[in-house]
């Protein structure tokens, strides 16, 4: 197999992996609190063409750089907020996240779909507890009582006999140095990494009872995307029949009796 192959099966790689990543962002346009995941590209270069550069000599890389997979990351940008009225569903407006108590430990999730259990107890979608400022599960026992949650996320029941408002905790929100490399866990829950630094307790959230906050999916920008991807990926496999082709040309040539 010569340079030209490989450079070609390097570039299918890097596309499948982008394809398959945009394919699981549009597969989620719809899920609350989703976050779009994105790559970045590199090219890397074989000794030969580090060595040409070096000497200045000036030759082309030809069968000598190959795309690369060099990373990807999560945008963070919030998605658009959306009424519910449900007393439970809670968005943060600007930065934050909740957090949630997993088997797997502390996970940090901007979607706010939450519900009572039947032991009263502030779950997400998975059963996850929701952690309070104290990192305590939040236990609502008075279930037919009204709930209010204030913007700084302090949760309180109406005594049903006097009509008074009754403090039952507050709702904690982390903040990260760079969220952007939080590490996808499950769905819309992540965990922290060393790129994006330790959580630090948001002293003043802006949370919104009643709303969620939507995927920030663009699904338009990610369907013309596949498009751009697969077209990409089709012309390379062409190119590699094509170098193949070639090959086979060539050894049936030199192999030929003469």
């Amino acid at each position: 197999m010569n340079g030209g192959s490989y450079i070609a099966l390097s570039g299918m790689l890097a596309e499948g992996k982008k394809l398959a990543i945009i394919t699981d962002n549009i597969s989620n346009v719809n899920t609350v609190g989703y976050k779009s995941s994105n790559v970045t590209f590199a090219e890397f270069l074989s000794p030969q063409a580090i060595s040409d550069l070096n000497s200045g000599a000036g030759k082309p890389l030809v069968d000598k750089a190959y795309p690369i997979t060099l990373s990807t990351y999560i945008n963070m940008s919030q998605g658009p907020l959306k009424k519910t009225g449900n007393r439970l569903d809670l968005a943060i407006n600007g930065s934050g996240y909740f957090v949630v108590q997993t088997p797997d430990g502390i996970k940090y999730t901007r979607n706010g779909v939450f519900s009572l259990n039947q032991e009263g107890e502030l779950v997400n979608q998975n059963g996850f507890p929701v952690m309070n400022a104290d990192k305590k599960p939040i236990f609502l026992n008075e279930r037919g009582s009204n709930i209010t949650i204030t913007g700084s996320g302090i949760i309180n029941l109406t005594d049903p006999q006097t009509n008074n408002e009754l403090y039952s905790g507050r709702i904690l929100t982390v903040n990260f140095k760079n969220p952007e490399y939080l590490s996808k866990y499950e769905g819309t829950l992540f965990s922290e990494t060393k790129g994006s630094g330790a959580p630090v307790q948001n002293q003043n959230p802006d949370i919104l009872q009643g709303y969620v906050e939507e995927s920030n999916v663009n699904e338009i920008k990610g369907m013309v995307q596949m498009l751009s991807v697969s077209k990409t990926y089709n012309n390379m496999i062409q190119v590699l029949k094509s170098y193949s082709q070639v090959n086979n040309t060539a050894i049936n040539t030199i192999g030929a009796a003469v």
